[in-house]
């Protein structure tokens, strides 16, 4: 059993560990999509207003005006104005005029901005690239979007012209972002880890109780199967010990050997209906059952037994009206419940079968007076192996058994059985099947 606790552990921990796995790459795989739309989108316009800035050779035209003129102020005419769209913000935007050997040039129409740039390089790789560009002025790191281009025709030493774009206020926002971003995934994270945490034992609970069942069903079988076995092999012991007596002489020995091979031939029996049955592998064989007879032919044997023991045996056999069922399994059924009415009864008792058609089904039910079983027995008798403890008492032999499998029958049947208390004392089973199934 600690072993089994410790398995179930560990597989609850596995479990856990691969749904917190899976959800944390999902997350950030999503983070990570996410953050890359929203960079792509965010410097989308500004992009495409510095490529569109460094074709217009208007605009570059006019920078080198303000060079040649030393006039930072210098107004370009209105046919030279570039268009609305075209035309980016002077106040975060700088073009800067470079020359080949990589002096800034129009140092004064920049003005007060050049000590924020003074620190640039010329960088003559991926000229006509839109790149990001970091500048350090003083304690703090300037972000520009950077684009370079190179003139065919230099004009007063002009070589390379760059354009650059201010985007602190869009790393800023990026970043406020990516931090609420990162926030919530780990909210939801830690949400998805108590949501796996609870599918983990959720699903493991029908796995446990299946394997419990499992193992409970594997002690109980060899449990049942030791005894019969031992016995017989201490009869077949005994045997070897007398080797001269006769077959009469040790009949007692024999008989004994040969009940304990019909009780073990039995429970294989049992065994082997109820892993059909958990193995889906039972198959029923409807056909049309004339209940009236079927159910009169059935109890007349039973009906012997009884009137042996002194016990009274009623039945109320009403159904008229045709059943479509598989007649071995209801045979089977109507057998077990017969036989527990024999074994748990005594003399003077009274066992009543009932057949009748109600509604949409098919009725049946076995009634014997006597001994009432406990509350809290009832919600346990059709597991399997479990035996009351009058029923051990009684010494009935049964294994257990019986009652699951009725239960399964009529679980294949689409029906309803279940048990109850007769007044003033006594046990009723009672089976509710379709009787057009």
């Amino acid at each position: 059993m600690i072993m089994n606790t410790e398995l179930s552990k560990k597989q609850r921990r596995q479990f856990f560990l691969v749904n917190a796995g899976a959800f944390a790459l999902i997350f950030l795989l999503l983070g990570f999509i996410v953050l890359q739309l929203l960079q792509s989108s965010a410097y989308k316009q500004t992009d495409e207003s510095l490529k569109n800035t460094s074709q217009d050779n208007r605009v570059i035209t006019m920078e080198i005006s303000r060079l040649q003129t030393d006039n930072p102020f210098l107004a370009p005419k209105n046919n030279d104005f570039p268009p609305a769209t075209t035309r980016n913000n002077r106040f975060n935007s700088q073009i800067i005029l470079w020359s080949a050997e990589g002096k800034i040039l129009n140092k004064a129409v920049l003005g007060a901005r050049f000590a924020e740039l003074q620190n640039l390089q010329l960088s003559k790789k991926n000229l006509n690239t839109i790149q990001a560009l970091s500048v350090k002025s003083g304690n703090q790191t300037l972000h520009f979007r950077s684009i370079m281009r190179k003139l065919t025709t230099p004009q007063e030493d002009v070589a390379y012209v760059q354009l650059l774009e201010n985007t602190d206020q869009i790393d800023e926002s990026l970043q406020t972002f990516q931090t609420i971003l990162i926030m919530c995934m780990i909210v939801f994270w830690l949400l998805s880890l108590a949501i796996s945490y609870f599918i983990s034992q959720k699903n493991m609970t029908p796995i446990l109780l299946a394997w419990q069942k499992q193992q409970e069903f594997v002690e109980n079988a060899s449990h049942e199967l030791r005894t019969p076995l031992t016995i017989i092999q201490n009869s077949l012991q005994k045997l070897f010990t007398t080797p001269n007596h006769t077959v009469l002489e040790e009949s007692e020995v024999i008989a004994q050997a040969l009940n304990e091979t019909r009780r073990l031939n039995s429970l294989t029996t049992d065994l082997l209906t109820i892993a059909r049955s958990d193995a889906n592998e039972t198959v029923l064989d409807l056909t049309t059952i004339t209940p009236q007879p079927f159910i009169a032919q059935l109890t007349k044997p039973f009906q012997e037994i009884a009137q042996l023991d002194d016990k009274t045996f009623i039945l109320e056999n009403y159904a008229s009206e045709k059943v479509i069922a598989d007649e071995k399994k209801i045979h089977q059924l109507l057998v077990i419940l017969l036989d527990n009415a024999l074994k748990y009864t005594k003399a003077g008792d009274k066992i009543t079968v009932l057949s009748q058609i109600t509604h949409d089904n098919w009725l049946l039910e076995v009634r014997n007076t006597g001994a009432n079983i406990a509350d809290e027995d009832k919600n346990q008798i059709f597991q399997r192996f479990y035996r009351e403890e009058r029923s051990r008492n009684k010494n009935s032999g049964g294994f257990g058994l019986g009652l699951a499998i009725a239960q399964q029958i009529v679980k294949d049947h689409q029906g309803k059985i279940s048990v109850h208390d007769l007044k003033p004392s006594g046990v009723i089973f009672r089976v509710k099947l379709p009787f057009k199934h």
